[in-house]
């Protein structure tokens, strides 16, 4: 609620450039891995993008490692982003319950709960996808979720 005060030029160019290299990093060394793998039989992939798990799926190579690391990267990614937003709604709940007027309240209610309603869809379709190792997971259901991410 302070955000003039607390965010300045120089505080948002480090965020912004920090989540440049951080997803950059991450992105690159999945790329490396990803390269890595071998393809034998049919080159078609059943899925709206190449996601990771119908691309694991027809390689001939051991893809246990690259599912243990796509996963344990990709909760921190998914799971450390959720965690900051809930801290942020905690604060703002805080500040909500304290506002002296009933309608206020309402309204402010109002307005996190269509906020919330795009965090759950968001963030849970995303932890169904990323963040677990999804090798029992049928490429039906990866693909219902991530056309649910998508849209």
């Amino acid at each position: 609620l302070h955000y003039a005060a607390i965010m300045k030029q120089q505080l948002c160019s480090h965020l912004v450039g920090a989540g440049w290299v951080i997803g950059f990093t991450l992105s690159s060394y999945h790329l490396v891995l990803l390269s890595k793998l071998t393809f034998c039989g049919p080159n078609k992939i059943h899925h709206f993008f190449c996601d990771n798990s119908p691309l694991f799926k027809p390689s001939c190579s051991d893809t246990s490692l690259l599912w243990k690391i796509d996963s344990v990267f990709l909760s921190f990614v998914v799971l450390g982003s959720l965690c900051l937003i809930l801290v942020s709604y905690v604060c703002i709940f805080h500040c909500i319950l304290h506002m002296p007027s009933a309608s206020g309240r309402k309204k402010a209610f109002a307005t996190c709960s269509s906020h919330l309603t795009n965090l759950a869809i968001a963030y849970g379709s995303c932890i169904v996808l990323y963040a677990r190792p999804s090798e029992e997971v049928s490429l039906e259901t990866n693909r219902i979720v991530a056309l649910l991410n998508t849209v």
